[in-house]
């Protein structure tokens, strides 16, 4: 795969990264896992954030410490997706991890804009769905450990 799909799809996995930290390194744990244990572990891993997330009181994810802790999660998946693709992982993983920002405000937006007219949990799972989709779309040919 050419470096600027590569990286490209660091750009994808760190904005997923910024809605929900534990995409950054999870989706790509999770396409190169084979045993289905370990896949449901990390996909129960992603579900929790998901979950804990809709909780009352939890700080806003552009405060310092839930930032660092995306720009962290981005950084990570963009190495090891660069690493399981075959590509450059100092660059990836700077790409995943300057986006992861990005992703955690434009979702902070997003969800204020819907739920103004709309109920937040909508919004909420609209959110989640396009964090998802684009972790996914990031890890889609990662070959299987064998």
């Amino acid at each position: 795969m050419s470096t600027s799909r590569i990286l490209s799809r660091s750009l994808a996995l760190g904005l997923a990264a910024g809605a929900r930290s534990t995409l950054g390194p999870c989706a790509p744990l999770w396409a190169r896992e084979e045993r289905t244990s370990r896949r449901g572990l990390l996909a129960l891993t992603i579900a929790g954030e998901f979950a804990v997330d809709k909780a009352p009181g939890i700080p806003p994810r552009t405060a310092a410490p839930a930032l660092l802790s995306r720009v962290l999660g981005g950084a990570w998946g963009g190495a090891l997706l660069a690493r399981h693709l075959g590509g450059p992982v100092l660059p990836a993983a700077v790409v995943a991890a300057a986006a992861a920002p990005v992703g955690a405000v434009v979702g902070v937006r997003w969800r204020s804009w819907w739920s103004e007219s709309r109920p937040a949990w909508e919004g909420a799972v609209i959110e989640d769905a396009v964090a998802l989709t684009l972790a996914c779309r990031a890890v889609s040919g990662i070959p299987r450990r064998s």
